[in-house]
């Protein structure tokens, strides 16, 4: 039996410095890998291009980071080297030393049909206001924060350990104190959503927890969530919708003192028929959001 040669996507991989100069690169058509020796030093990034975009893609940069599938919709994508405070949220491993292995590849077309976690994406960044990502899932929220170990893109990492707060692997999205906090999951085309999973944070007594919230779905149904002060897996039905997006607000705090966070956000589900893949416009979720219609959900499990 011989194997089978599909011609597909020219991907490649760089490895540049701040002022662009390269410093490594490797292209190949439906999968390439970094392997790199050397150091990163700040201001380095990893270059990712893609000849025929959008791509579903399979992609790990590091070792120190988990595999996600994510959507590709541009032919670059730039992942910045995290360095000092930012790299706390990645963990002692990543990026580290002076060998470098990673891979990229185009998603099967029978992988696409599995069912998994869809918000799932270890390579998210924080973009600056305005600026549209190009690589989905993609974590927005209206919080101001600075400190890497509580940004939104802590909530899709792949990593719910709950039990404290901090650096890796105890990193959430923190909402800072503010009382009209959201947090979006952009998936950047429609998918099919079963299940919502949440990990609370539960570092007790620096924490708090929050007793419900309101999820909104990109097709217009809102659902009231009742939530419980555990750090196990909060799980409710999403009975199959088709979304673009989901998000989370009107967060309740149980108590006033502490400070309630979201270890890990998930969204279990499969991908629609790739030919309704479509690039979204991130929608903002507006914070005084109608109540009406609304239905209550307490039966997480």
């Amino acid at each position: 039996m011989t194997s089978q040669v599909v011609e597909m996507a020219e991907l490649g991989l760089e490895v540049r410095t701040g002022t662009g100069i390269l410093r490594w690169r490797g292209n190949r058509a439906d999968e390439v890998t970094l392997g790199w020796r050397g150091s990163y030093a700040p201001g380095d990034q990893i270059v990712l291009s893609c000849a025929a975009p959008p791509q579903m893609l399979a992609m790990c940069l590091d070792r120190g980071l988990s595999e996600s599938v994510v959507l590709l919709t541009d032919r670059t994508f730039t992942f910045m080297i995290p360095f000092g405070d930012e790299r706390k949220a990645y963990g002692p491993r990543a990026f580290a030393g002076e060998r470098h292995w990673g891979y990229v590849r185009v998603l099967d077309e029978r992988e696409r049909e599995s069912w998994r976690n869809l918000a799932e994406n270890s390579h998210d960044l924080s973009l600056p206001s305005g600026s549209a990502p190009v690589l989905y899932p993609h974590a927005v929220t209206n919080v101001r924060c600075d400190n890497p170990q509580f940004l939104a893109r802590n909530a899709i990492d792949g990593v719910f350990e709950t039990g404290r707060h901090g650096s890796w692997p105890h990193e959430s999205w923190g909402i800072n104190d503010q009382r009209d906090a959201w947090l979006k999951i952009e998936f950047g085309r429609s998918v099919i959503a079963d299940e919502l999973r949440l990990y609370l944070r539960t570092d007790f007594p620096h924490d708090t927890w929050w007793r419900s919230a309101l999820l909104t779905l990109s097709d217009g149904q809102q659902v009231t969530l009742r939530l419980a002060a555990t750090g196990l897996r909060q799980t409710f039905p999403l009975g199959g919708a088709r979304i673009a997006w989901l998000a989370l607000s009107q967060l309740e705090k149980a108590e006033e003192h502490g400070f309630p966070g979201l270890s890990q956000i998930m969204v279990m589900g499969r991908e629609t028929d790739p030919g309704s893949w479509s690039v979204r416009d991130p929608r903002r979720v507006e914070d005084d959001q109608a109540d009406t219609g609304d239905t209550e959900r307490s039966d997480a499990k």
